[in-house]
């Protein structure tokens, strides 16, 4: 595979040689100054690790805003105003590894557009020297090295509580993009979880509250499935 051509289409199975240490000199500038578009499981993940509120996360580390194209609500990560570096790296790496976000995993690769494979470099050797590093990998070694499949799975699980009825680039009613912002903002979501009227209303039994009590992760879940429900009922009125 040829390091410098960051057009090429990859599949699971094609060749992958790419290794990041911190002797290369290029450590930690893919840190700097990139658009890191965060998940609800990255959000989830980062919040978690840092020990503060969904709330707390995403008013002091991200800016929320519905896309101007379809009023999809879209979470950024925060560059740091006066050095333009993600806010969680230092001169040592990543502060927060076990915990990065979906585009730090797969970074140097991205999901490509095209049907004749699934991903893409998006890095060219200028920038990122690991590209000459010969780990003498597959792209599905990469990935799973990484820990992307389970962020993979969460963010597929998202997509889904998008109703059938939603058409793909077709703009979303204002409204019911704002309802899909709370599986961002998890905290809000298990307030509701408090209410008796609430959990009755929407036949949330006890081993399920049960379970997300003692898992954040399926408490997501449990809040995709109560966005879907929302979005559906709502998609009927607009």
């Amino acid at each position: 595979m040829q390091a410098t051509d960051t057009a090429q289409n990859l599949t699971e199975n094609s060749p992958f040689d790419f290794a990041c240490k911190d002797d290369l000199p290029c450590f930690t500038q893919c840190c700097k100054d990139v658009n890191i578009y965060l998940t609800p499981y990255d959000v989830l993940r980062l919040r978690q690790t840092l020990g503060i509120s969904s709330s707390g996360f995403l008013e002091k580390y991200a800016r929320s805003f519905l896309s101007k194209v379809g009023n999809i609500p879209v979470v950024q990560l925060l560059m740091d105003p006066q050095t333009l570096y993600c806010p969680f790296v230092s001169e040592e790496g990543c502060q927060v590894y076990e915990d990065r976000p979906w585009a730090c995993r797969m970074f140097p690769l991205d999901l490509a557009s095209t049907t004749e494979a699934k991903f893409r470099i998006i890095a060219g050797k200028e920038r990122c020297k690991g590209l000459f590093e010969r780990s003498k990998g597959t792209v599905k070694d990469w990935l799973q090295s990484q820990g992307v499949l389970e962020y993979s799975q969460m963010d597929r699980e998202f997509q889904s509580v998008v109703p059938d009825s939603f058409k793909p680039g077709a703009p979303m009613n204002e409204g019911l993009g704002r309802v899909l912002f709370m599986a961002y903002d998890l905290d809000r979501f298990a307030e509701l979880l408090e209410d008796s009227r609430f959990l009755n209303f929407h036949e949330i039994d006890d081993e399920t509250l049960s379970l997300a009590g003692k898992d954040m992760k399926e408490l997501l879940r449990l809040a995709f499935r109560y966005i879907r429900s929302q979005l559906d009922e709502l998609y009927q009125l607009v």
